[in-house]
């Protein structure tokens, strides 16, 4: 049986006090994806413990996609949502 192992893109780095507060140094080749120094970003913990890092400007994009989301998995609740809407 094979194992593949994807690790292109991931660096190790550490975590570090500064402050009260921990910061983990993002290197600068990712500078490109918008993790430029002053930027804006959102921490938010998946539930396997993992933290995703993401610019807050693609956090509309986001946003947007699980609506989407939430819209097509449930086109029936929100159905009934609107049939109860007082502005409706």
């Amino acid at each position: 049986m094979d194992i593949h192992v994807y690790t292109q893109g991931m660096r190790i780095v550490k975590v570090r006090r500064v402050g009260n507060s921990n910061v983990v140094s993002i290197p600068r080749e990712y500078e490109a994806n918008g993790y430029t120094p002053g930027t804006s970003v959102l921490v938010d913990e998946l539930p396997g413990g993992e933290l995703r890092i993401l610019p807050t400007e693609k956090l509309r994009e986001q946003i947007k996609k699980i609506g989407r989301g939430v819209v097509a998995d449930h086109p029936e609740a929100l159905r009934i949502l609107a049939e109860h809407d007082p502005e409706r």
